[in-house]
């Protein structure tokens, strides 16, 4: 009997123990010091708390959506169901593992998991919802569209279609074809030239 009252005590003592730190999984060398780490730890706690309440409440339909990092609109999206809350959890789930800064191939990935660490206001913000499928794409395809040709195509995060370019960009790269004609290289020669010759037709 006391032997069972014995391991009653320490498996009570077990449950109670504190939960390791946090801070204990992540990698100093990534950072640089304990104060941004701390920030991090903090506003991912906020970020966290704020998901549970945001879920709660999912867009209806398919949507346009934008997230902004302090204040500025880097992305531009279109989703279903919690589609918009997905990068920022992608981006959370990421600091619990080790990573390499430089290895993230999305450049959206790779921004967004910068400016969390940095510590800065991260929003995500439906625009326009309970849209069909193709009004969801069109509607991102023209808002994409209204931000090149405001000259703010370096301000998005996005991977921008082939397509939109304003009259300035497509002068230039037509230039730029013209010139590879004279190239030394022949590949360069005929691939310009046939690129030349579809933009034309």
């Amino acid at each position: 009997m006391k032997r069972i009252r014995k391991a009653a005590g320490k498996q009570r003592h077990r449950l109670q123990a504190p939960r390791s730190s946090s801070l204990s999984c992540l990698d100093l060398s990534k950072i640089g010091g304990s104060e941004p780490i701390a920030r991090m730890v903090a506003r991912g706690t906020e970020l966290s708390a704020g998901d549970m309440a945001i879920e709660l409440k999912s867009p209806a339909g398919y949507y346009v959506y934008t997230i902004s990092v302090a204040g500025v609109v880097r992305y531009i999206g279109k989703g279903k169901g919690r589609r918009l809350y997905l990068h920022m959890k992608e981006v959370r789930s990421r600091l619990k593992r080790d990573y390499r800064l430089r290895s993230i191939g999305s450049r959206l990935q790779r921004e967004l998991t910068k400016a969390f660490l940095s510590g800065a206001e991260v929003i995500e913000q439906v625009l326009v919802d309970g849209l069909t499928e193709p009004a969801a794409y069109k509607r991102e395809y023209d808002n994409l569209r209204e931000y090149v040709f405001a000259g703010k195509r370096d301000q998005l995060w996005n991977v921008i279609p082939d397509s939109i370019q304003t009259p300035q960009e497509i002068q230039a790269y037509t230039e730029r074809l013209q010139r590879n004609l004279k190239s030394r290289d022949r590949w360069v020669r005929t691939l310009s030239a046939l690129t030349l010759e579809a933009r034309r037709g």
